[in-house]
């Protein structure tokens, strides 16, 4: 998103391409961390469930409850300026449930049995959001809710961004996820405004009587906490290791006879002494060693022998 509010106005390519992502420009966010303990490589984009703790209104405390999705359209690339290649997004039944009507301009797209985006089930059964680049004419107003319902961002009116919407058209997020760095953002004022800072701890653990807005936790895991499944990735990369005959014949052991040896080279009768081969060593292109291999035991090779080694590298 842009630093200044102000650099994605709801006029510009990308916000009436992508009007959803405009639902997520607003002038107040707030961030939640995870320990970098607490996962691997990275978040499963489709596994998170988060509790806000939010005020109830009364004095008391109560939360909503997040989940992540996906966009069907928009593709998790480098290259691409909207999502980058580790960002989900976060939805909550409680702002706005899922779309219900048609995508790709026919009724066999319908959506209307998605009634929630968590049922209970597995993650992997949550539906993709919807983005408005997903619909086509026919798909318009296919979702028959009257655009008074929808719980907005980003105030904007009925046609935007064409000329004959209405009702819902995409969805709206609530907030997005950096899932290979582990921040939860939330942006939509219904939880941002809600957050009740003064019941929350500081980091002396202290109660944060004074409603400051940084650092701040809390202790009751029903209504704070965090599920997500996290990727841990193990990278193997194997590598074969060729000695052919009349290489690596001689040895800097002082066992081995070398003077021996060095006049077998002499006189071209090559009838040299074995090596043995306890280690092996890896060189990049510089010729600085990379890795290092110890055998368990030595291998014993003669001067016309070729020997193979099939190496693994896990990282």
């Amino acid at each position: 998103m842009p630093y200044y509010r102000e650099d994605l106005p709801l006029d510009s390519v990308l916000s009436v391409a992508y009007p959803e992502v405009q639902q997520l420009n607003v002038d107040q966010i707030v961030i939640t961390p995870i320990d970098r303990s607490e996962y691997h490589e990275i978040i499963d984009g489709r596994s998170i469930t988060l509790k806000v703790p939010q005020s109830d209104g009364s004095g008391g405390l109560s939360a909503k409850t997040l989940v992540s999705s996906t966009y069907n359209i928009l593709e998790k690339k480098d290259t691409n300026n909207l999502v980058g290649s580790n960002v989900s997004f976060l939805f909550c039944d409680e702002i706005n449930l899922p779309y219900t009507g048609s995508t790709d301009n026919g009724t066999n797209n319908s959506r209307a049995s998605i009634k929630s985006w968590d049922d209970g089930s597995s993650f992997v059964e949550r539906p993709a959001a919807v983005s408005y680049v997903d619909l086509q004419s026919n798909d318009i107003n296919t979702d028959q809710r009257p655009f008074s319902g929808v719980n907005q961002a980003v105030s904007v009116e009925e046609n935007y961004p064409g000329t004959s919407n209405q009702g819902y058209n995409y969805d709206i997020p609530v907030g997005f996820v950096s899932l290979d760095k582990g921040w939860f953002i939330y942006t939509h004022p219904d939880i941002v405004n809600n957050i009740p800072w003064s019941e929350g701890f500081n980091l002396e653990g202290v109660l944060n009587a004074t409603g400051g807005t940084r650092d701040i936790f809390f202790t009751d895991t029903a209504i704070s906490n965090s599920n997500f499944v996290d990727i841990d990735v193990e990278y193997k990369t194997s590598i074969i290791a060729l000695v052919f005959p009349t290489e690596f014949f001689f040895s800097n052991n002082p066992s081995w006879d070398r003077a021996k040896n060095f006049q077998e080279q002499q006189s071209g009768t090559f009838g040299y002494d074995p090596v043995s081969i306890s280690e092996i060593a890896l060189y990049n292109t510089k010729g600085e060693i990379i890795a290092i291999s110890k055998l368990d035991r030595p291998l014993v090779k003669q001067y016309n022998d070729l020997v193979t080694f099939n190496l693994d590298i896990n990282l």
